[in-house]
């Protein structure tokens, strides 16, 4: 444990900060696996892609409850609970809080609806509307971008720039091979 000039432990400051990229690092390869596997036509290949697409996911659920519960607990950022239902009453960085809160909001939306995707694939109309659900991680996965832009103590280093510019460009480039790799009718099947 490190100590501060005036001798408050700083492991929770470290937890938060550690657990918030490796959340971001989980969730990018989360989605990245997401876009490229309905581009892998073989079985077995695509069910590893899905199994470490979901673990990714699961991981950067628990982190992401580990950041917010270290951030809470962490007495320089004086966040209370209730920022994770009325974010704009915060007293550090308010709209990087109300970011994070929707980001946190549309991921565990999306992973409900993820794990409820096998119960209720029986039900027409629960598949017709899934996509539509789904998507709510990637608007998730871009607003926990945008709150690591705008709310971490590290956002201007050149660390933390690269690795929020290598989650944009593995995005980008997943994004760009399944749009170039698959005709349009794959954006609709799974």
């Amino acid at each position: 444990m490190a100590d501060c000039k005036q001798g408050r432990l700083m492991t929770l400051w470290y937890l938060a900060r550690a657990a918030g990229v490796v959340t971001m690092v989980m969730f990018t390869l989360s989605a990245v696996l997401g876009m490229i596997m309905p581009v892998v036509r073989r079985a077995e290949p695509r069910f590893w892609l899905q199994y470490v697409h979901r673990s990714a996911a699961v991981t950067g659920l628990v982190l992401l409850a580990t950041h917010v519960v270290a951030v809470i607990a962490d007495s320089y950022v004086n966040l209370s609970p209730t920022v994770l239902v009325w974010p704009f009453g915060a007293g550090y960085r308010p709209f990087a809080m109300v970011v994070g809160a929707l980001a946190l909001y549309s991921l565990v939306l999306a992973s409900l609806v993820g794990a409820a995707r096998g119960r209720l694939a029986v039900s027409a109309s629960f598949a017709k509307h899934w996509r539509k659900l789904h998507i709510a991680a990637s608007v998730g996965w871009l607003l926990a971008i945008g709150h690591a832009l705008l709310a971490g103590t590290d956002r201007s280093t050149p660390w933390m720039l690269g690795i929020t510019l290598g989650c944009l460009v593995a995005v980008a480039t997943a994004g760009a091979y399944r749009l170039n790799a698959t005709p349009t009718r794959a954006w609709r099947t799974q």
